[in-house]
């Protein structure tokens, strides 16, 4: 092993150390003096043939705050906003969009009522749902980092005070975790009970759009309840820094490989399909991920980066499964 790669693993293990409580982990994090802090929550609700929405507050200093709803409704298409000037409320809250954390880790309420839009024509929505945890929250500091992956791609940089102020920068404190929607959709005065698989994260520290060059961020649940993550971003300093796990039913699994950039060979920057292979452990079999993206959510972030979310099939060997697939790209690169 080199040098640089024996240090930078060292590096990587001691974050493992941190020790944050699930009730701190939930709650929203601000920092008013450092630029560019964010506190970002998301949550997804999806179906294979009804509703299917994604929401996601960020919390920001020195940039206006980040709001997103876009929904699949059925019949109608998405409907939806982002970035609409809403006043800031207490806890995790931007005007009647809400997430209220009801049990840490375990339960959390989703509100909105008001306007969405599309095609210049604007409805009213309301949302009154209810996350129930299936798995419990994913911690990448503890779980989901594949230390030797990362510190390989580290090793491969060329170090300096710069370098390293800038990755101590990029590291955020980040949950995943997999679960269950249920509640009422009410859409042109019918209220829709719903039932959908749900996935949510949230992460704090600094982030600058202008930073990343591109990414993907899979979630999916299986249709035995396993859930995964599969994700990979260049950022324009380091390239392919790697995360990916399963819960297995018991406890989460780092995967051992997933794919880089190049081995992901995308047939265009954005495409609808996309198989890859991912390894549980060292020694494990090749398994094989496919990814069929349908419903698209388009969002720009800061007006440099492009993310565009989807509903998305996915297949894990050959289990059967359903969730979030995300792909972003900076416009400098298109």
């Amino acid at each position: 092993m080199s040098l640089k790669k024996f240090l930078a693993l060292k590096m990587i293990k001691s974050r493992k150390s941190r020790i944050i409580s699930i009730e701190e982990l939930e709650q929203k994090h601000t920092d008013p003096d450092a630029f560019a802090y964010n506190d970002s929550s998301y949550f997804a609700g999806v179906s294979r043939e009804g509703f299917t929405f994604v929401t996601r507050q960020a919390f920001r200093t020195g940039k206006h705050n980040e709001n997103w709803l876009k929904v699949y409704i059925p019949g109608d298409g998405v409907w939806g906003f982002e970035d609409m000037e809403l006043p800031e409320g207490e806890g995790f809250k931007q005007g009647t969009l809400e997430y209220v954390c009801v049990k840490p880790g375990e339960e959390w309420d989703i509100k909105y009522e008001g306007p969405v839009f599309k095609d210049g024509k604007e409805e009213l929505i309301k949302l009154d749902l209810k996350w129930h945890s299936t798995s419990p929250v994913m911690d990448f500091d503890k779980a989901g980092t594949s230390p030797k992956q990362v510190a390989e791609q580290i090793a491969k940089q060329k170090w300096n005070k710069e370098f390293f102020k800038r990755l101590r920068e990029i590291h955020l404190v980040h949950i995943e975790q997999g679960g269950r929607i249920t509640g009422t959709i009410t859409w042109k005065g019918k209220e829709n009970k719903v039932d959908l698989k749900g996935v949510r994260d949230h992460s704090f520290g600094k982030r600058n759009w202008e930073e990343w060059s591109r990414h993907i961020w899979f979630l999916g649940i299986l249709d035995d309840g396993r859930f995964f993550n599969v994700s990979v971003i260049d950022y324009d300093f380091v390239k392919d820094l790697k995360a990916g796990f399963i819960y297995d039913g018991e406890k989460y699994v780092t995967f051992a490989k997933t794919p880089s950039f190049d081995e992901l060979n995308l047939p265009e920057p954005l495409p609808h399909k996309l198989e890859f292979r991912v390894k549980e452990s060292e020694d494990g079999e090749d398994i094989t991920i496919t990814t069929d993206m349908q419903e698209f959510f388009p969002f720009m972030m800061d007006y440099v980066y492009h993310i565009r979310q989807s509903k998305a099939e996915f297949t894990y060997g050959d289990v059967k499964g359903i969730g979030i697939a995300e792909m972003g790209i900076a416009k400098r690169m298109l």
